[in-house]
């Protein structure tokens, strides 16, 4: 415990911001086991979410007052976890739209090859 956080210490024992920034470190560490763990959309999805919640509770932890190295580490986790579903989340996005282009492409030169090949058949 840092010695600025002995002078918060409230009657019960706890430190003010302790619970939100221990909160912060656990959905840091799944965002990004999420994300880094799977290959799916939906996953990447839940990564940025908590990611997001992540760090809404380290700044919240913060202002309660809590300056401990467990909320500096939940703070990073967290803004890792988001930066890393947000890109995977984008790269899917362009991922699927090249396989969509390609497939539109593959199917407009099937099209155009029965074409030409009904002109060549008229014109033997």
């Amino acid at each position: 415990m840092d010695n600025n956080n002995l002078n918060n210490v409230q009657p019960g024992g706890s430190v003010p911001g302790k619970g939100k920034a221990i909160a912060s470190l656990v959905l840091g560490i799944i965002s990004i086991v999420l994300w880094w763990g799977s290959s799916a959309l939906i996953p990447a999805i839940i990564s940025i979410v908590l990611g997001i919640v992540g760090l809404v509770l380290a700044s919240s932890a913060k202002k309660d007052g809590f300056e401990g190295g467990i909320r500096k580490a939940g703070f990073i986790l967290s803004l890792i976890g988001t930066i890393g579903g947000a890109i995977f989340l984008v790269s899917c996005a362009a991922c699927v739209a090249c396989v969509g282009a390609a497939a539109s492409s593959a199917a407009g030169s099937a099209a155009g090859s029965a074409e030409l090949n009904d002109f060549l058949n008229s014109i033997q």
